[in-house]
């Protein structure tokens, strides 16, 4: 990464676009780096694609980070790196919240790296990068895309109870603020509001779920609205990987156990006690499950302490390193209820596993149930049962595992058939080219 002030973010980008045909900036206004979520990855992923691609379009990803720097993909795909103004990570209350962003109503520097733009294209409806991004484009006459990756109206709902009872307890005062005047709920309402209003001033909006996308149709109309899907490389998601003596070397689980793998963050968010709790019972009746969380997150010691030696905790994984352990895993759990479009979801599927999921998440449509995977109520009791089946029917794991990798080569779209089909006639559209 190369490091610099925020004027010679705008000398250097101008020089780099000076060939340019469709110039996009996008916005992801969360910290880059090795421990990022999936909205992060999705466009390292997408990014990496264009950086593949020779159609004549210039593509530079903004993200947030602790010092200013600028990372080079291609002649024509770029990160750049910006200090937030004022993040969320130096409030000492919001430490347990999973992704920081930037509070501030604007980027002055952010906003003179966009000034030679054709097209914004904001990945948020509410922070610094998201305002800025609005401000200029009416500003400047630069049309807006928007895109949504995260359901931050859910998030918003489960982190502030988890927030008022992190300051409060769960006495009285909690029970006031949580049970009668609603204040999460309150904040969920206030989340999806802004975010109509965010699309509705935009000049086109994608969304990833079909339901989503009824609503956003309804909001902004059927020319305005559209799809955005998330990718897959098959290749490196591969069961071809599977080697127990590389899991047992690695993370001391034994061959003879049935590896239930977890990708994400460990937190309240991803639900994770739901499956740990679900993983204890199992273990409980002296079942050979052993839970494998790659991710880091403020639950990792409560999953550790509830499950001792039956769990394994490595933190985030390197991308290869992650896509070995798929292909090690005999079952995928993701029982968090607040998704969009789960990358990891996708990544089990082309790895070959059985892949469980919450009823409540966006990704049911993604599994046939029974064939590929399951979706569950938020029932310890009903994880259990359904992983315990798995556990002790080997055949109906294999059968399911063929399944998923079928329907991944199947139905699934590489990161080059995102960029190509749901993002590049976006962009030239609003830039005119079309």
């Amino acid at each position: 990464m190369t490091y610099f002030t925020g004027n010679q973010q705008a000398k250097w980008l101008k020089s780099d676009r000076q060939t340019a045909c469709v110039k996009v900036d996008v916005l992801v206004d969360l910290d880059f780096g090795p421990s990022a979520g999936g909205h992060v990855k999705c466009w390292e992923r997408i990014a990496e694609a264009a950086s593949r691609l020779d159609e004549g379009i210039d593509l530079t990803i903004h993200f947030s980070g602790p010092e200013s720097g600028r990372q080079v993909l291609s002649e024509h795909v770029r990160y750049l790196i910006h200090r937030p103004v004022f993040s969320t990570a130096r409030l000492p209350f919001l430490s347990h919240v999973p992704d920081h962003t930037d509070l501030a109503p604007c980027h002055p520097v952010l906003a003179r790296t966009l000034a030679g733009s054709d097209v914004l294209h904001s990945t948020d409806a509410y922070f610094a990068f998201a305002r800025t991004a609005l401000g200029l484009a009416y500003r400047r006459r630069i049309p807006l895309i928007n895109s949504v990756h995260t359901d931050t109206p859910r998030y918003a709902r489960v982190f502030t109870a988890e927030t008022v009872r992190r300051l409060t307890g769960s006495g009285w005062l909690a029970r006031l603020l949580l049970d009668r005047f609603h204040v999460d709920q309150r904040a969920e309402q206030d989340m999806v509001a802004r975010l109509a209003q965010y699309q509705q001033r935009c000049h086109f909006s994608l969304v990833s779920r079909p339901d989503d996308f009824e609503a956003l149709i309804d909001r902004v109309g059927r020319e305005r609205a559209g799809l955005l899907r998330r990718g897959i490389d098959c290749e490196q998601f591969n069961p071809i990987l599977r080697d127990r003596v590389w899991l047992r070397e690695q993370f001391g689980i034994g061959e003879d156990q049935v590896v239930v793998l977890f990708v994400g963050r460990i937190n309240v968010g991803k639900n994770i006690m739901t499956l740990a709790t679900a993983v204890r019972e199992l273990v409980d009746q002296g079942a050979p499950v052993h839970l494998l969380c790659a991710g880091a997150g403020h639950q990792a010691p409560a999953v550790r302490a509830l499950l001792g030696p039956a769990a394994s905790c490595p933190g985030v994984l390197p991308r290869e390193i992650l896509a070995r352990a798929y292909a090690c895993g005999d079952i995928f759990a993701l029982p968090s209820r607040i998704e969009v479009l789960a990358n990891v979801v996708m990544e089990a599927m082309a790895s070959g596993l059985p892949t469980l999921v919450s009823n409540e998440s966006g990704m049911t449509r993604v599994l046939g149930d029974g064939q590929v995977g399951y979706t569950l109520s938020d029932d310890p009791a009903a994880w259990s049962a359904v992983i315990g089946d798995l556990a002790r029917d080997p055949t109906r794991r294999q059968s399911m595992a063929r399944a998923a990798r079928d329907a991944a080569l199947r139905t699934l779209p590489t990161w080059d058939d995102v960029l190509r089909q749901d993002l590049l006639p976006v962009w030239r559209r609003a830039a005119g080219r079309l």
